[in-house]
């Protein structure tokens, strides 16, 4: 297919608000594809050249696209950054400047340049970034332009998810979603858009149904339900595992002796990823490779003395001398690209391993979790992992009593809480049920659970806040009917004075002049600056409410709110905007929360 072609679908589905219409447009784009562009198609609308879990990257600045655009159109740079303050956006200066309206460039020669681009490292890199940039846009159109700018600069605005790739790709192949529960298995087991697509296109949607683990390429994390009392726990299964829960950060480890098998990708000049020359990766919740972060992680599981395995876990900063849990907030200091050696010294973490899903080149899903343990405690109890990795406490209940006895044993060592789990559950990627639930300690004056929120905007300080340009942030959760990103608390505390320059200067970077079409908030409360939904955030509260001001499940004149939302983290790293708590999810917890009060006695009426 011609660029041009595509640049002009991509336009038109920046302008659906129909999330429909969206997936409709979407699939005819893939069957209207030839099957040998499909992947590169896919990846480039997720504003990549490789899937999510590579880490290949732009690394391409706003300033440095100014430079391309002034060499492109010979123009003076500080001309680029004019229209930049007039429009917003590159993508719309581009499109103004690039007078073109023919092009001859294909979908997969184009993707063949931004890959060219990405790989580029080393000394003079970045001034070869200019020059590639700038004779790409001499040869788009002006709609192609636009977003070839804007997949370089990871902002394609289209309000798309891989979840609603996978809609398209049922409607594509079958006429209908019916196929959707065997996709998102699919993508579950292999979080590769590109390699599913490839898949179905070259060979039919039913090879999906054989698709297995690799280690190597992440597998979306289960899920835990979450009930009111532990009473509420037993009454649905005899007989419990429980497992402590840790307030750390959720990290898959994969580790193949001779070297990852998956798809070769290079990722830099004469270097690749892949070919053996990796045998260890470390991913977070939401794909994102944690790997060179964790050296000591990397070290410990070279000598398990296995040929290749995939644990899930939880890696908690932890004293090894006083044997004390370190904060979370101290925990995800771990999470930085520099100084990592000296970091790994002053946060040493634990890593509690709770399941295993691939052994010795074997997909372990379909055994039950009683199997999966065994095998797990049999390899830590015999590889030398240094007092890194280690085996999660997982004690069989079949009464109340002793599931408090339990509970009340963990919170005391300062855990968050519990998971309990039915010992004949099997490992189903991604999906979130009563399979496995947790119970969190929950004093008085706090959620039954934290609420993983998107950032929708800011409203600038105001008093003593007027110095920072930023007072509070309002934030939304997922309505996964209409794929939009509902209002339901307006945040300000929780956040100290030295904190808000950080907030608004990565806030900053994703604003927007108009509201994004995918988020919804009420006319009297919409922030002056909005942005892109993509900076998740952590918010305690008191208590789920309802109130006329908020969107999240609006209905009879009433949305769900927050009541004192507090913020404890900003710009969670290890969920993506799509794995925030849900509508459907507060609905529940507003629920619970009333049973809760019935339970206590302690119900009081507004």
């Amino acid at each position: 297919m011609q660029f041009k072609k595509f640049a002009q679908i991509l336009q038109k589905l920046e302008k659906t608000s129909s999330r429909n219409e969206m997936i409709e447009i979407l699939a005819r784009l893939l069957k209207s594809l030839e099957k040998d562009e499909i992947a590169e198609t896919l990846y480039l609308m997720q504003g990549r050249v490789v899937p999510r879990f590579i880490p290949l990257e732009f690394n391409v600045a706003r300033r440095l696209i100014m430079r391309s655009l002034a060499e492109a159109f010979l123009l003076e740079a500080e001309t680029i950054e004019d229209s930049f303050k007039e429009l917003g956006d590159l993508g719309l200066v581009v499109e103004k400047l690039q007078k073109s309206t023919k092009s001859s460039l294909t979908i997969k020669e184009v993707y063949q340049l931004l890959y060219d681009i990405a790989i580029l490292g080393g000394t003079g890199s970045q001034e070869a970034k200019v020059g590639k940039i700038a004779d790409l846009i001499k040869s788009c159109d002006s709609v192609s332009s636009k977003y070839v700018i804007r997949m370089i600069l990871g902002n394609l605005r289209l309000g798309l998810s891989d979840k609603s790739a996978l809609d398209a790709l049922s409607i594509a192949s079958v006429g209908d979603k019916s196929y959707r529960e065997v996709l998102d298995k699919a993508y579950g087991a292999r979080s590769d858009i590109g390699f599913i697509a490839e898949e179905i296109f070259m060979k039919g949607i039913e090879v999906l149904e054989d698709i297995k683990f690799v280690a190597g390429v992440p597998i979306a994390s289960m899920l835990c339900e979450r009930e009111s009392t532990i009473k509420k726990i037993m009454e649905r299964g005899d007989e419990w595992i429980v497992q402590p829960k840790y307030d750390g950060l959720r990290c898959q480890i994969h580790y193949d002796r001779s070297g990852f098998k998956g798809v070769s990708y290079q990722i830099s000049q004469g270097e690749l990823l892949e070919c053996g020359l990796e045998n260890a990766r470390i991913f977070s919740r939401n794909l994102e490779n944690l790997t060179n972060m964790f050296p000591d992680i990397v070290k410990a599981i070279e000598k398990l003395g296995i040929d290749s395995v995939i644990l899930d876990s939880e890696a908690v900063g932890y004293d090894h001398k006083t044997k004390e849990f370190i904060p979370f907030q101290e925990t995800i200091q771990r999470k930085r690209k520099y100084k990592i050696a000296e970091l790994a010294k002053e946060v040493p973490i634990k890593v509690f391993a709770f399941d295993i899903l691939y052994l010795d080149n074997k997909d372990l899903s379909e055994l039950e979790l009683n199997e999966r343990l065994k095998i797990l405690e049999k390899i830590l109890k015999h590889g030398k992992t240094e007092d890194i990795i280690e085996f999660t406490p997982s004690r069989k209940v079949r009464s109340v009593e002793s599931f408090e006895e339990i509970f009340e044993e963990y919170v005391a060592l300062g855990v968050e809480g519990i998971v309990a789990k039915l010992p004949a559950s099997l490992y189903e990627p991604g999906k979130r049920g009563f399979d496995w639930i947790k119970f969190k300690k929950s004093a008085k004056g706090h959620l039954i659970d934290n609420v993983d929120a998107v950032v929708l905007g800011y409203y600038k300080g105001r008093g003593a806040r007027a110095k920072f340009g930023i007072g509070a942030i309002l934030i939304g959760v997922l309505n996964k009917g209409n794929g939009n990103f509902e209002s339901i608390a307006k945040v300000g505390t929780g956040i100290k004075d030295e904190e808000w320059g950080r907030i608004r200067k990565r806030l900053d970077d994703i604003s927007q002049k108009k509201k994004p079409s995918i988020v919804d908030v009420a006319k009297m409360l919409q922030p002056d600056v909005w942005v892109r939904p993509e900076v998740v955030v952590v918010v305690d509260a008191d208590e789920v409410t309802k109130s006329p001001n908020h969107k999240a499940g609006f209905s009879k004149g009433k949305g769900y709110s927050l009541r004192f939302p507090r913020l404890k983290e900003f710009d969670r790293k290890d969920k993506a905007s799509e794995d925030v708590t849900t509508v459907k999810e507060i609905g529940d917890m507003f629920k619970l929360q009333y049973k809760k009060k019935v339970l206590e006695g302690t119900l009081v009426m507004y």
